[in-house]
């Protein structure tokens, strides 16, 4: 299911068109401002993140999605492994969620420090970037069962036994937002698209969750009872080894260029493979009764990274994207 469908321009296939990591589907260190228990390392060396210009990045967004005109042949190589390819999308998705996260939490902290309700363009924002972290559960979850069986938990197991996405240190930021918790504001009549898109995370992480993990036993459930572990700095910094993040003086303006940055290569990715380059793999029962919501997600893709990366690109363009 190839959810962006690019013109036909974009049928050539050039390795120049790909400038994320050393190599196509190649990985890059995400550098991000201390949270939740994370810290920030006394040891930290300024990490000089490569150029961003969220201007073409936002335009070529748009041109791989469809969602606006074309500008030139954008194209790049098919990965040289599924292995390769699935691996990409757990950690790179996985770091364009922090990031998200950490825009999110600026948003949330700025309207609780005013005491006031977050304001039509704010809550805009907010609702852009829950849908992107939709997008980014699909995306991450986007591998078959059996190679996330094979590969991804197993290197989950390796880095420790009852590894958790419960200690993600930038989900801190967000939890109230998308646990449900009681927001006075969230029932004000300019924030139905946030609830709905809060709503339709929940439903993308459950069905991801179910096609990924059928017996719905996390490695965190299935070690519990042995040797149960609360977050703390120690998990965070597991955690961030895992997903290659780096904690220091990182300004949110950094953040929005490293973001950008992640979407292209994303937006890449899904306008040469599909979303489901493998197919999907579920049950015929479980298929049945998929989520309409999660459906539409799938539909929506492209446009979802293309407005993220518009937002994105607001904040990025304050300052250079150094860090």
């Amino acid at each position: 299911m190839n959810t962006l469908t690019p013109p036909a321009a974009y049928d050539l296939l050039r390795v120049g068109d790909w400038d994320f990591g050393d190599f196509p589907y190649a990985l890059e260190p995400l550098a991000m401002p201390p949270a939740g228990q994370a810290r920030a390392s006394t040891e930290h060396r300024p990490l000089t993140a490569p150029p961003c210009d969220p201007d073409r990045i936002c335009g070529d967004l748009r041109a791989l999605t469809g969602t606006g005109p074309a500008a030139g042949h954008l194209a790049v190589p098919p990965a040289p492994s599924y292995d390769q390819l699935f691996w990409f999308r757990w950690i790179t998705g996985h770091q364009v969620t922090f990031a998200l996260w950490r825009l999110m939490g600026r948003i949330l902290d700025d309207a609780a420090a005013r005491e006031t309700a977050p304001g039509p363009a704010e809550t805009a924002r907010l609702e852009s970037y829950t849908h992107g972290y939709c997008a980014m559960l699909l995306y991450s979850g986007s591998c078959p069962r059996a190679l996330y069986q094979s590969l991804i938990r197993p290197a989950m197991f390796l880095q420790h036994r009852g590894f958790s996405g419960t200690w993600a240190p930038d989900f801190a930021q967000v939890r109230g937002l998308m646990r449900g918790r009681p927001l006075p504001w969230l029932r004000h009549g300019r924030a139905t698209g946030l609830r709905i898109a809060v709503d339709t995370q929940r439903a993308v992480h459950d069905r991801v969750a179910a096609r990924l993990v059928p017996n719905g036993r996390s490695l965190l459930q299935q070690t519990i009872a042995e040797s149960p572990v609360r977050p703390s700095e120690r998990t965070a910094v597991l955690y961030d080894n895992f997903f290659m993040t780096l904690r220091g003086p990182v300004p949110d303006t950094a953040v929005a260029a490293q973001l950008l940055r992640r979407l292209r290569a994303v937006a890449l990715d899904l306008a040469v493979n599909g979303l489901y380059p493998l197919g999907l793999d579920d049950d015929g029962e479980e298929a049945a009764v998929g989520n309409i919501s999660v459906a539409a997600c799938e539909r929506r893709l492209g446009s979802v990274l293309a407005v993220a990366a518009d937002h994105a690109a607001d904040l990025a363009r304050q300052a250079p994207a150094a860090v």
